[in-house]
């Protein structure tokens, strides 16, 4: 239940839908699909996978900074460009594609309570961390 959200259109998303596809593409290695009523898109953060973003930054001369690294805006038009191939390759529909991907560098984990036990996405901890960030995507 938790899991469908509707759309300003009308559309429902399914919130783990789009995050398994997204975990198909090398960079992601945690995602987390949010999406408003109030808006007919979605969008998603991502904990990138540190060895995928160390490999990138090495290709196109960066410093392998994580923080530095998820503020890049070359780094973040690849992520992004990854992602919406992984989404087109699990065959989702235009609207179910995150539209504004953001980067995480702290990475999500049960010790600072954005996981469960059993590595589940704590959703409102989550949020509520990153609601500058969400807030910046849906402008």
């Amino acid at each position: 239940k938790k899991d469908l959200v509707k759309l300003q259109q009308g559309e429902y998303v399914a919130l783990s839908k789009v995050e398994n596809a997204l975990k198909t593409s090398k960079y992601v290695e945690l995602p987390m699909c949010y999406a408003k009523s109030t808006h007919d898109y979605c969008i998603a953060l991502i904990c990138p996978s540190p060895a995928a973003l160390k490999q990138l930054a090495e290709a196109k001369g960066l410093p392998n900074d994580m923080e530095a690294l998820c503020a890049n805006p070359e780094v973040l038009k690849e992520v992004s460009k990854s992602c919406l191939e992984a989404c087109k390759a699990c065959k989702l529909v235009g609207f179910e594609i995150p539209k504004k991907i953001g980067l995480v560098a702290d990475a999500w984990t049960p010790e600072n309570d954005m996981l469960t036990a059993a590595m589940k996405l704590k959703r409102n901890q989550i949020v509520a961390r990153h609601k500058a960030q969400l807030d910046v995507l849906y402008k």
